[in-house]
Parts: C-alpha cells; structure tokens; sequence
C-alpha cells in the first residue's frame, strides 16, 4: 500500500474566538499544507514529529531557506512584530516563481458567522458524517455569566464524550472543524482518487496553534477541535497536535504570518498589505482564500481577492 502523507498548519488571526459587541471585526483561518517527500515514510511510520520530518524535507527546506534568506537576521519571527511584516510579504513573493506553497484561507466577519449558524451546522453535519451526515445538534443554555453555552454529548467504542464551550468558542471550532474536513477531501481526490500519483491512501497531520484558554496540562479546546473532527478517531487517517515549542517551528510561524497578513488585507483593503496580496493575485497563490457570506441553509463564500479589487 502507497501512502500519502500530508502535514497541514492551522491558525487563526487576530484571535482565536469571537467576542461580542465586535461583529465588524475580521477573522481569518489560514492553512498551509506541505505534502512530505515520500523517501521520509519510514520517518513518519516510526512516529517521528513533524518538525523532526520536516527538516529533513528538501522542498520544505528550499522554500523555508528561500524566504528566510530575505528576511531580517534571515529568520522567521511572529506577524506582530513591527517593522518585520512588510518584509516578510516581499520575501514571501519573491518565491513565487519557485515555489507555491498550497495555501488555503478562510476570512469572516464576526457578525457572519453568528448570522451562518445554522448554514454552519448544516454543512458540518454534512461533510463530516459522510453520505448518511452525521445529524448532531447542540443543547444550548445559559451557563457562567448569562454566557451562550452550546454542548453535545456522544457515546462510541471509546468511551462517553462531551464537547462543550461557549458558543463565540464553539462556532469557530465547528469552522476548523468544517474546514480541515474540507481540506482532507480536496487532497483525497486530488491525489488518491485521480490515481495520478501511485497513491491508493491519504494520512494527515494537522498542526494547531495553541488554542486560547488551553496550556501544556489544560487542552480543553484542543480536545473539542479533535472531538469535531473525528468523533469517531477512525474516520480518517487523521493526527492532530502541536509542535513542541508554540510558535518556534518554522511552519507555525509561516501560518501566522500568513493568517495576520490576509487578514490585515481583508481588513484595510485599500492599506499596504491587501497591496502587496494584490500582486500576488495572478500567481494563483490565493485560489483557495475565500471570504465567508451570510447564508442559511448551507456555507457559501466568494472568492476573497474581490473584496481587494472592488
């Protein structure tokens, strides 16, 4: 059996959860995927971590040294750091040519996804659970401080589960939920079911961001995100964790500097930033970025580079 073996990074710009009284503010997710070379399976099959894969990848590595080659000190630093962001977006370009890392994004205001709640469910429900659909629904109340909780319990092979947490929480875990779901079929598709490459299987490997309210002991959050994805932990080959430091890793900080900088495009489109992804529109680079709409029934987004060239 040819195995594929994909590692996605996820993160999420400016904050994690939504918070009220902000509906105008943006969000965006950004995913960046790297398909390992497959002369590291064995690696992989050991049960080495991604950053130990990883630095022995030469494409991984090439592009990583390419982009590093042009920044400050010629290393990677977080997006929040002034004085560093616009560099980054010109060192990122200028490896366009060479390379294309796969890039996928989602960016929403506040206010959309609230008013998508039930379009989000739906389509989790849906893409999720297969042909049949997974059909859970949520018990809402009031828990501390009048807040919105939203919870759902199960019981499988493994045990009884709950996932629960307030709703500005929960609407964006069903998101990253949806959205790496999403992204697991796109790359099945491409390259298993197209029979193109000799692969006949698919295993990923999402690498999250530390998500807020979790620490090294606490990972509430991560365990609802896991719990979301595959509540089965059988339906797809799947792996989630986080590299060993937060923020230190090489692919975490190229997420988030990708995450701040289409965020702060969708933001201020008329500000340097939507600029410089501007020239990058006849790339291709931000085919898969897409801008979240209001809908009721199911998810529907337009292509976000619009929302910079009106």
């Amino acid at each position: 059996m040819s195995r594929a073996y994909l590692y996605l990074f996820s993160d999420a710009c400016p904050t994690d959860w939504l918070i009220e009284g902000q509906d105008e503010v943006w969000h965006t997710i950004v995913n960046l995927v790297f398909q390992s070379d497959p002369q590291l399976q064995p690696l992989i099959e050991q049960g080495r971590s991604h950053e130990e894969v990883l630095r022995q990848d030469i494409s991984y590595t090439r592009l990583l040294s390419k982009i590093q080659a042009q920044l400050p000190s010629g290393k990677l630093r977080k997006w929040k750091r002034r004085g560093y962001r616009e560099k980054f977006c010109a060192a990122f370009a200028a490896v366009q040519p060479e390379c294309k890392p796969i890039v996928s994004a989602c960016s929403f205001q506040e206010k959309t996804l609230r008013a998508s709640k039930q379009a989000l469910l739906k389509s989790y429900n849906e893409h999720i659970g297969g042909i049949e659909g997974r059909g859970i629904g949520f018990e809402e109340f009031r828990g501390k401080k009048e807040r919105q909780q939203m919870k759902h319990s199960f019981i499988n092979f493994h045990g009884c589960h709950k996932v629960e947490a307030p709703e500005n929480q929960m609407l964006v875990l069903l998101l990253m939920s949806w959205f790496i779901a999403d992204q697991f079929k796109f790359f099945y598709k491409e390259i298993v079911k197209s029979g193109k490459y000799g692969f006949d299987s698919l295993s990923l490997t999402v690498v999250s961001d530390k998500l807020s309210g979790d620490d090294n002991s606490k990972r509430i959050s991560e365990q609802n995100l896991r719990n979301l994805i595959d509540p089965e932990r059988e339906s797809i080959p799947f792996v989630l964790t986080r590299s060993h430091a937060s923020d230190t890793f090489s692919g975490d900080l190229l997420v988030d500097n990708l995450a701040g900088w289409l965020n702060s495009a969708m933001s201020n489109p008329a500000g340097e930033y939507a600029q410089f992804a501007r020239d990058l529109i006849p790339s291709g680079i931000w085919r898969g970025w897409h801008q979240l709409t209001s809908s009721v029934s199911k998810l529907e987004a337009i292509p976000a580079v619009s929302r910079l060239t009106q």
